[in-house]
């Protein structure tokens, strides 16, 4: 998926808008209420690396998409794909970040969309 595409994807989301409060090309995806529930980017491996796994499988022009997550389903997710990380610099007990087009299929990553949404939500 583009960017643009994972964006459209987000604001399917009930009074979802999207956002650029940190610089010209981190979007950040909010509810009604502007709570954010995703941001993405392109990555820089070095600090994906850094921040979240020295393992993750990123290259330079991947894009990164951040999904606040249940603590339950958390660690499922994460043993589940080789592209699902700690949140990169989020709380990595309540939010993963997915390095997009590795081994998450579309559907899944839409079920996260809408779990992070949902979880914001509250």
């Amino acid at each position: 998926m583009t960017k643009d595409e994972l964006i459209q994807e987000c604001l399917i989301m009930p009074g979802s808008f999207v956002d650029y409060p940190f610089d010209a090309t981190t979007a950040v995806i909010k509810n009604q209420k502007g709570k954010m529930f995703a941001f993405l980017d392109f990555v820089d491996p070095e600090k994906i690396k850094k921040n979240c796994d020295a393992d993750a499988p990123v290259e330079d022009g991947d894009l990164f998409l951040n999904l606040k997550c249940s603590p339950e389903l958390i660690e499922v997710f994460r043993a589940r794909y080789k592209a699902v990380l700690p949140g990169y610099y989020c709380n990595k007990s309540h939010w993963n970040t997915v390095v997009i087009d590795k081994d998450v299929p579309d559907g899944e990553l839409r079920k996260m969309i809408r779990l992070s949404y949902d979880l914001v939500k509250k």
